[in-house]
Order: structure tokens, then C-alpha cells, then sequence
């Protein structure tokens, strides 16, 4: 992924996610509605070290690519990691992580997701992207099952009591932006 590379979508942009961002993304997964929406409950707190480690190697990562999410006018709102990509399976998984309410509507993040979906399926040729995400974001859900994700897997996450986690999985022929 080229520094300069910027990825357009109707409402948001996705550009390489650069060292710059981690104070405001140390922020953003630290807030408890952030952790409850992303994750289910909120979580214990992350420090500046930690995500500077997961950063590098996120970074040297050759199968993974970290994009920021940023309004037109540049604020940084979150980020996409496309982790796990397997060029001869053309396959790949999906973490996004919108931390800023601005965000949170069904329509910013389906443009968000389409954005990143376009480039995965189109750009980069894969043909199924995997998701996981808690069963409390109903409206998440539904939003990718509306692009053409399914629900392949169910199960309760042990370090969280009461929460489920979904997996699920979209095939290029299926996907409905």
C-alpha cells in the first residue's frame, strides 16, 4: 500500500493509516461506547505503548493493510484493518473500528464498508471477505447481511459473559452495495 494512496467513497475517504493517528484511535478504542459498540462491553483500557507494538506490526505485516477512515474534510474517524489476505485464496478478513459518533448512522457506515468492500473485491481481486462482530450491534448486522454477507458462525466469546460473537462472510458474487 503506497503512503500516498487514498481510496473515495461517497461520504468518507480511506488512506493509509500513519503513526499520527494513534493518539486520537487511543482515544476513540478507550471510550466505553466505542468498546460496547465494537466489541459488545466495555473493555479494559489500552495505553500509547501497547498500540504503538500493534502498529509496527500491523505495519510489517505483508498480508494486512490499515486504512484510516476520514471525513471529505480530512478528520480522522476510525479505521479499517483488511488482515489475514490470502492472494492465492482470494480471501481476506475485515476489522473496522468507527470511533467517532459522526460515523455511527447506517448510511456513513455503509459507505464506509462499501468503500472498503469495492477496493477488496475489485482492486484487489479477492473473492470472500470475512467479518467478525458482536450479535448486540443489530443494526450492523443487518447492514452487511444487506450487502450480501451471511451468517457462517456463532459463538460466545469467554472473556466476555453474555456476549456472542458472529462471523461472517461475503462472496464477490454476492456482494449488493
Amino acid at each position: 500500500m503506497r503512503a500516498d494512496a487514498a481510496i473515495q467513497g461517497e461520504r468518507f475517504r480511506l488512506r493509509p493509516l500513519r503513526k499520527e493517528d494513534l493518539p486520537r484511535r487511543l482515544e476513540m478504542i478507550n471510550d466505553p461506547g466505542v468498546q460496547r459498540l465494537w466489541i459488545g462491553l466495555p473493555a479494559d483500557k489500552n495505553d500509547l505503548d501497547a498500540l504503538e507494538m500493534w502498529f509496527y506490526m500491523v505495519s510489517e505485516d505483508p498480508y494486512s493493510e490499515q486504512w484510516a477512515v476520514e471525513t471529505l474534510d480530512g478528520r480522522y474517524v476510525g479505521d479499517i484493518d483488511l488482515h489475514s489476505i490470502d492472494a492465492s485464496r482470494r480471501e481476506a478478513w475485515l476489522s473496522p473500528m468507527i470511533g467517532d459518533p459522526i460515523a455511527w448512522d447506517r448510511e456513513s457506515r455503509r459507505d464506509i464498508l462499501v468503500t472498503v468492500l469495492r477496493y477488496a473485491l475489485h482492486d484487489k481481486d479477492l473473492h470472500k471477505i470475512s467479518i467478525q462482530m458482536p450479535d448486540s450491534d443489530r443494526e450492523g448486522v443487518e447492514l452487511l447481511q444487506e450487502l450480501g454477507f451471511r451468517i457462517v458462525d456463532q459463538a460466545e466469546l469467554d472473556i466476555f459473559d453474555g456476549v456472542n460473537e458472529l462471523t461472517l462472510e461475503l462472496l464477490a458474487t454476492d456482494f449488493s452495495p
